[in-house]
């Protein structure tokens, strides 16, 4: 009877321990499924709550506290993310508003100059007409010398307005002949071409044009430059547009976008045109070390584009 009771009495205490061992397997089950909505499903859910707002055009604050490590992480990505939109977002309506600025001063700058000058060329042309009409043959040649070369002023100051509205000698001569054109006037300027000129399309020519605009600009008047040099390159695939110079230079930013918060939208303008025709701008500059920009365009010859 012994015997057999040891055997019942060791099976009866190992049911004991597997009961126990069940009993603690599932506690600990339990308790990971807690931990798991606890630290995972609901700061995640929170998270994905707070991120739905970003479609309705709201910009959140991620705030979700508690959480795995890799949730953390998660939440200060999207935090990041949606400062740089909300920071960009600044930068974009200050350039429109810069830009619209830009426009009006341009047309108020454009009456201006049509009222001081052409118009009040025109008016003392016609006087010196009208007299002419009213004095002896003599004196009457002497005003109508005077109007006529009022009138070639004029049309000499018009012409010049014209010219800085739209530059005709990009479509009477092309891009390269247009560029030598603007560097005749900055005697401190070396321009080159390097390759075999061809024709590009407009938007492309006008967008160059534009930036070799702004760069000699800038080189002149703000850099302070002792020489500038542009050079136009002719490739199979492209057309690229340096401008180098040995002024001032200054610090060039992470982001182009950044030179919206000190009023700078000149390189914001050209990037924007060249960007939209799949071009490519890069700065570099450095303090009393220059500036040396460079623009890239994709770009075909058009007598070898298939219509």
């Amino acid at each position: 009877m012994n015997e057999l009771a040891h055997p019942l009495h060791h099976l009866f205490h190992f049911d004991g321990v597997l009961h126990w061992c069940f009993l603690i397997a599932l506690f600990g089950f339990a308790l990971g499924i807690v931990w798991m909505i606890v630290r995972i499903l609901i700061p995640l859910r929170r998270l994905a709550n707070q991120a739905e707002s970003i479609m309705t055009g709201a910009l959140p604050t991620f705030d979700v506290s508690g959480g795995i490590r890799e949730i953390d992480q998660l939440r200060r990505s999207l935090q990041y993310m949606v400062e740089q939109i909300a920071s960009a977002q600044a930068r974009e309506l200050m350039y429109r508003a810069a830009l619209t600025e830009s426009q009006e001063n341009e047309r108020k700058r454009i009456a201006r100059e049509i009222h001081d000058d052409t118009i009040q060329s025109l008016v003392l042309a016609a006087h010196s007409i009208e007299r002419a009409a009213q004095e002896r043959a003599d004196a009457g040649r002497s005003h109508l010398e005077n109007a006529r070369q009022q009138v070639i002023q004029t049309v000499d100051n018009l012409r010049q307005m014209i010219a800085d509205l739209r530059p005709t000698v990009l479509d009477e001569l092309g891009l390269a002949a247009a560029i030598e054109t603007l560097c005749d006037k900055y005697p401190r300027l070396v321009f080159s071409v390097m390759g075999d000129p061809y024709s590009i399309d407009h938007a492309q020519e006008l967008a160059i044009f534009r930036a070799a605009q702004e760069a000699i600009c800038n080189a002149e008047r703000h850099a302070n430059a002792r020489r500038i040099t542009a050079t136009l390159t002719y490739s199979p695939d492209s057309v690229r547009l340096e401008v180098r110079d040995d002024g001032h230079g200054f610090h060039v930013p992470k982001h182009l976008n950044e030179f919206a918060l000190t009023g700078h939208y000149g390189l914001i303008g050209i990037r924007e045109r060249i960007q939209h025709l799949g071009g490519t701008v890069k700065v570099e500059s450095r303090l009393s070390a220059g500036t040396y920009l460079t623009v890239t365009v994709p770009a075909k010859p058009l007598d070898l584009r298939v219509a």
